[in-house]
């Protein structure tokens, strides 16, 4: 063999599969037997998950390569974006997550080491309301029926149970922030992901939650098996007319306006080019018009086009929003 066909070093293989992959762009990837990852840091049938499925297959026809889907979830998402965090900044791993696990998480969780700003978004889905929701025999039909029965709950020392996914989530400092405004206690339930706790709610394990509006707890609600004292939204939701803002109900709620939005992020770290191509990829997706149905039955209002430079606006101010929200409810790592 002579020096011509003998392997190349690693470190050249490195830098000529980089080059083919920044001149030929989808292709070269695909040759070379490269995928795609999208790293959902929550279980299956969590809404970031059906998500992600919905825009794998599209998303791969635009980038020419497999696209997979990864479930990793634990420590609040933690171990998904840390996963991604590690992961070459190669722009072929990426992260489907909501607020909770590149911003809340790291907030109020001591043993998280990453930060929000490790992390760029490349891709914005758009914002699902939340309603807050109560077993189906729970003795109380209204919000001003909730509150009296929370109180009493209070005195009599058994205070009202209130399931989220982990600690310092979008649905704990929902939770902890309506109980703080309304003047009662609850007691939290941690669950692995939004299915469980709402199978819980339902089956009457726990007595209240805020659930997504859509999918499983929107059917749970429209059956009679949930039953649900108001929303998180600005207005009612087109999908759950009858569900009032809580901000209308209860003077200390006027304020009391949440929503919870999906993204697709990256390491901040990764090449421009590499950005702008997943970014294109999301956006084509975005485009057909049966994910922009598919979002919207699961109470996601579909977010419009974005350039990485908005996205980029966008993402630091959504960090400065929560790890204010985190302080003022108290629930910040110390």
């Amino acid at each position: 063999m002579n020096h011509a066909q003998q392997a190349l070093p690693a470190t050249r293989r490195s830098m000529l599969l980089a080059l083919a992959a920044s001149a030929f762009g989808p292709l070269a990837l695909a040759q070379n037997g490269r995928h795609f990852s999208i790293i959902v840091p929550q279980p299956a049938g969590n809404p970031s998950d059906v998500f992600a499925r919905k825009l794998q297959q599209l998303m791969q026809q635009s980038l020419g390569q497999t696209v997979i889907v990864e479930n990793l979830p634990g420590a609040g998402g933690a171990i998904g974006v840390q996963r991604m965090l590690n992961a070459p900044a190669d722009g072929m791993t990426a992260v489907m997550v909501s607020q909770t696990e590149p911003i809340l998480t790291p907030a109020t969780l001591l043993s998280v080491r990453y930060k929000p700003g490790q992390m760029r978004a490349v891709g914005l889905l758009g914002r699902t309301s939340y309603v807050l929701a109560g077993r189906p025999d729970l003795p109380a039909q209204k919000h001003s029926e909730l509150l009296a029965l929370a109180r009493q709950a209070d005195r009599s020392g058994k205070p009202l149970s209130f399931g989220h996914i982990g600690q310092g989530s979008m649905i704990h400092l929902m939770g902890a922030q309506w109980a703080q405004l309304c003047g009662v206690e609850l007691a939290y339930i941690p669950y692995r992901g939004v299915p469980p706790a709402v199978q819980d709610l339902a089956g009457g394990q726990i007595d209240l939650s805020f659930v997504p509006l859509g999918g499983l707890a929107l059917d749970l609600i429209m059956t009679g098996k949930l039953r649900a004292f108001g929303s998180t939204a600005e207005q009612a939701p087109a999908l759950l007319p009858q569900a009032t803002p809580l901000k209308t109900l209860e003077s200390a709620l006027k304020n009391f306006v949440h929503t919870a939005w999906g993204a697709l992020l990256v390491p901040r770290n990764v090449p421009e080019a590499a950005a702008q191509r997943i970014n294109t990829a999301f956006e084509s997706a975005m485009r057909d018009p049966d994910v922009q149905a598919f979002l919207r039955s699961q109470g996601t209002d579909p977010q419009g086009p974005m350039t990485l430079a908005a996205l980029e606006q966008f993402y630091q101010k959504e960090i400065q929003v929560h790890q204010a929200l985190a302080r003022a409810v108290g629930v910040v790592a110390s």
